[in-house]
């Protein structure tokens, strides 16, 4: 579904990704770890559309996406959940969530506003309220729930539980491996090795923008070691 092949980018003279791979199948969930600093919001980024890639390429469904702007990306049916929510905090939690919703794939069972209100109940309390009156585990709640009313075939989050509760990171992993059982492809960028080791299917690791380690669960059982030097816990 996503395979991207040596990716590289940078922030003016300064580069931060040198040589990023990495694929996502069909229905498959993914992680990608390592510490902070180590490029993990720039790859998002860059898939996304949101910074220029210099080298390498990125397919999406088969078709090369490198270079396309990212309103055309999330068309193409890829929805983003941004590190730091960036909610619309002057719009209602309802107003959020119609916002930017489509279905443009026709799916069987599109999500629909009820839907996100069955998965995330506390939304449907707080659906008239302002965005930006949201505790920070509830705006992430919003952020999941209107990328899924974009109907993506692939979904991205990018450090999905940073700075939350642990309650409410709970809730989230719980939400997520809701979502993969109903089919959802998955790439989640998180810290959390332990939980991953049960959500993922495969995993992929970076460090100073390069990617050193990859392998399914099995794999990281192995090597879990090793992984956690370059996670940093």
């Amino acid at each position: 579904m996503l395979d991207v092949q040596g990716l590289q980018a940078a922030y003016g003279a300064s580069q931060v990704l040198f040589d990023i791979s990495l694929q996502v199948g069909e229905g498959e969930c993914v992680s990608l770890m390592g510490r902070n600093g180590m490029g993990k919001t720039t790859t998002i980024r860059t898939i996304m559309g949101l910074l220029e890639a210099k080298a390498g390429g990125i397919a999406f469904l088969g078709q090369p996406i490198t270079g396309l702007a990212p309103e055309a990306i999330a068309r193409r049916g890829i929805g983003l959940v941004p590190e730091g929510r960036q909610i619309f905090s002057t719009l209602t939690v309802r107003e959020n969530l119609v916002a930017t919703s489509a279905d443009r794939r026709n799916s069987a069972k599109p999500w629909t506003l009820q839907r996100v209100f069955d998965l995330f109940p506390r939304l449907h309390e707080r659906q008239q309220q302002w965005a930006r009156t949201l505790s920070g585990g509830e705006q992430q709640m919003l952020a999941i729930g209107r990328a899924l009313l974009t109907n993506p075939r692939l979904m991205i989050l990018d450090e999905a539980t940073e700075g939350l509760a642990p309650v409410i990171r709970a809730e989230i992993w719980k939400c997520l491996e809701t979502l993969k059982a109903e089919g959802q492809s998955i790439l989640v960028v998180d810290k959390n090795v332990s939980v991953l080791r049960r959500l993922a299917d495969r995993h992929v690791v970076i460090e100073k923008g390069r990617t050193v380690w990859s392998g399914d669960g099995a794999a990281l059982d192995r090597d879990l070691e090793k992984v956690h030097t370059y996670v940093g816990l």
